[in-house]
């Protein structure tokens, strides 16, 4: 078979492959659980209902009118016969619990909204609008796919496997099938990108050079990327320089001049009236400043470090971390893409290092231009976080994704043959199969890699994030069986508890056996509460939806079983050693009230059924220090300890905090410690802010130093409190952020065990 046929095949069989994909993703990922998802389906609404684009700020809820309409007037075209019989502002049910520990891989309150049977298949009304306008995009996102190869075939018409190679680092990237299976205008930002590229590829291959042609095709091109989306305005550099390279090689001044007011002349006819509508509607053409009213607005010359600091967030989000980033994959799978991507790009170079001078000219502008896109997209990006706290977004990228992918792949196919002649000469080998079928089986095996992780991503996290929990049989045993019943709606079987005993900052696995007896008549919150033996304050606690707000229990029908683990962590301010007790119950979150719980027998247990006694361990800490802790305040001081000088102190008694501190440079900036006491509505009732003494300007790096602070809490009535630190900078008057060890800011204040006054 030659190698045109079997390219033929594999680009065929790829496309096929990356539209079962990306519906997969699309299927298991619940409705508006993507970024900003739920406004772009209003967008689509508000044209396939009203006729009209939305003006951003003119209904009662955001609908990104904003952005251009390309991809909002195609979804409602598919759209608009279905009738959803929701308003255009229809707001799903949220979850509070949403991003829990956000930052973590797992399954643990991943969702934003709820979701019920009114989004099953086969889907109606909104569910089926919305998944329409998924697959309007699956199939954009398939264009993009069939682009980066026809790119790729006009860079090397002669080598297909590599356009083809290239394919799999966007056909199955996962966050590329992610957004392609779902509401969003950046896969058809990628589509422009991409087909924008391949007519500045094929204008540098013209034998004929500049033509009136070019001028049509690119104005067309361009014209339709800014209605794709705004960011793609910073293409034109890449048309420029391309019709710029082409006139001065064949000397086309006067062509080069035509050429660029046909450009000119054909995007105003596209587009310029969606600018004109902006500075009508919006005193300004872009939108931009629309933006700012959604996500607010930064300073440029104040948050460069906080850009650069972003930055691997981005790359993480490039390759798959969905919903708004809760859903990551682990960190060793972002690891190994950025030392392939490093590796591929590297690669770019061994041409000119093995002296192969005609394969490096044959390519090399071609290649500069993708590296200008490269390049673009990533200034786009970064400019982004420099004015916008809305997110370190990778899609932004995607209209440069085509290129990255060539780019990454020529380069590891030329460390592969570099590899590959240097075995040959070590062996003495004479030259075997020819080069074209190690490429073949090069590309299959990057297809067949980038695949797996596709895989990966879609069954082993995204799925799990958002599935069901798992049943059980009725006539299974199950570990400490209770029979205890909530109200007339739920029954716990049984339980288990990964340990009795914990330090602070370990977690606690608590596995519930649930069968349901009635149908709630709405949603219902378990909470489970670890409460100090001795004093009765609350140690820790974790309020959810059941299944981890994946099966509220709303949608709960009669003899439905489910098993689930919760996971409770220690604080690690927690107060040690102390022994505390487990209890679970469920609440109604609006009304307040708990349901009661009765043994199999009808005897009434109360509202919250203990589980367990549990011991608190104290941390091992350096000379005795009291409840030892490592809480890093703007990388200048850090608290390693503190004590109360009661946990329960009596009403109309006072009450001291000792804390220590550690210097973690010398001469820190003047700060003023800070400590606040709340209430249980959260309301302030008392604070106190001091001067250390020493000043923090004269503490020395690794140095220990204490201060004692006696809180006034005489006018306080009994019950419990929550007390806060935090580090507030004497000129500012700011509270300083408390770095985790990745560098994430946690809080700028500091949350030390409740205290309960008697």
């Amino acid at each position: 078979m030659s190698n045109e046929r079997l390219a033929r095949r594999a680009i065929g069989a790829i496309l096929l492959t990356f539209v079962l994909l990306a519906l997969a993703y699309s299927v298991v990922n619940p409705l508006h659980e993507a970024t900003d998802e739920l406004r772009h389906y209003r967008f689509v609404r508000h044209v396939a209902e009203l006729r009209a684009l939305p003006v951003q700020g003119a209904l009662a809820c955001s609908a990104q009118g904003h952005h251009p309409p390309l991809y909002y007037v195609l979804a409602a075209l598919a759209t608009g016969w279905v009738e959803t019989g929701r308003a255009i502002c229809h707001e799903p049910p949220r979850n509070p619990f949403w991003a829990y520990r956000y930052w973590e891989v797992g399954n643990d309150n991943k969702n934003q909204y709820l979701h019920g049977a009114d989004e099953a298949f086969p889907w109606r009304g909104a569910a089926l609008a919305a998944h329409l306008a998924r697959a309007v995009n699956v199939a954009v996102g398939a264009a993009v796919v069939w682009l980066t190869y026809l790119i790729g075939r006009a860079i090397w018409p002669q080598r297909p496997f590599l356009a083809i190679g290239a394919t799999a680092f966007v056909a199955f990237n996962p966050m590329f099938l992610y957004m392609a299976g779902a509401i969003n205008n950046d896969v058809i930002a990628a589509f422009s990108g991409a087909a924008v590229t391949l007519a500045c590829v094929r204008l540098l291959r013209d034998e004929n050079g500049l033509s009136r042609r070019w001028g049509l095709i690119l104005g067309l091109l361009y014209g339709v990327a800014l209605l794709s989306k705004f960011n793609l305005a910073a293409i034109a550099l890449g048309i420029e320089l391309s019709v710029t390279w082409v006139a001065w090689r064949r000397r086309q001044w006067r062509l080069w001049l035509e050429v660029n007011l046909l450009i000119a002349l054909l995007t105003a006819l596209l587009a310029g009236w969606w600018f004109v509508r902006n500075q009508l509607l919006y005193g300004e053409p872009t939108g931009f400043e629309r933006v700012t009213e959604l996500w607010g607005r930064r300073e440029p010359s104040e948050s460069l470090g906080v850009a650069l600091w972003e930055l691997p967030y981005a790359w993480t989000s490039l390759w798959g971390r969905f919903g708004y980033g809760q859903v990551p994959l682990p960190q060793p799978i972002y690891d190994g893409l950025w030392q392939l991507t490093v590796v591929g790009l590297s690669g770019l170079l061994l041409p000119l290092a093995r002296r192969r001078m005609a394969e490096w000219r044959a390519v090399r502008v071609p290649l500069a231009l993708l590296a200008v896109n490269v390049l673009t997209f990533f200034a786009v990006l970064f400019n982004y976080l420099l004015v916008s706290p809305a997110g370190p977004m990778g899609r932004f990228f995607f209209p440069a994704l085509p290129a990255l992918a060539l780019l990454i792949f020529y380069g590891l196919a030329a460390w592969f043959l570099a590899v590959r002649d240097g075995l040959r000469k070590v062996r003495r080998v004479p030259a075997g199969r020819p080069t074209a079928g190690h490429l073949a089986a090069f590309s299959l095996a990057t297809h067949l890699g980038m695949l797996l992780l596709a895989l990966v991503a879609l069954c082993g996290y995204l799925r799990p994030a958002f599935a069901r929990p798992p049943t059980f049989d009725p006539n299974t045993a199950v570990p400490n069986p209770l029979d205890a019943q909530f109200d007339s709606l739920v029954r716990l079987r049984g339980y288990a508890l990964s340990t009795d005993h914990l330090r602070p900052g370990e977690p606690l696995d608590v596995t519930l056996y649930w069968e349901v007896t009635g149908k709630p008549p709405g949603d219902f919150l378990f909470f489970l509460h670890l409460v100090d033996a001795e004093t009765g304050a609350m140690v820790a606690q974790r309020d959810t939806h059941p299944g981890l707000g994946n099966f509220p229990s709303s949608a709960w029908e009669p003899g439905d079983r489910f098993v689930e683990t919760v996971r409770l962590y220690l604080p690690e301010t927690a107060y040690t050693a102390a022994v505390a007790d487990l209890t679970i119950g469920f609440y109604a979150p609006v009304e307040g009230y708990r349901l009661a719980i009765t043994a199999a027998d009808g005897r009434g247990l109360g509202d919250a059924l203990p589980l367990g006694r549990l011991a608190l361990a104290s941390l091992p800490g350096p000379d005795g220090l009291a409840n030892p802790l490592d809480q890093n305040f703007n990388n200048d001081v850090r608290l390693v300890g503190y004590a109360y000088s009661a946990r329960a102190p009596a009403a109309g008694a006072g009450l001291t905090v000792t804390l220590t501190w550690e210097a973690l440079r010398d001469g820190p900036p003047a700060y003023r410690i800070g400590l606040r006491v709340q209430d249980g509505t959260g309301a302030e009732v008392a604070a106190l802010t001091a001067e250390p003494a020493p000043p923090t300007t004269a503490w020395q790096a690794g140095r220990r130093y204490t201060t004692a602070h006696a809180l006034p809490l005489d006018a306080l009535p009994p019950g419990e409190y929550a007390i806060h630190v935090a580090l507030i900078d004497a000129v500012s008057g700011m509270a300083q952020n408390i770095v985790a060890e990745d560098g994430r800011w946690i809080d700028n204040r500091l949350r030390l065990a409740n205290i309960r006054i008697r």
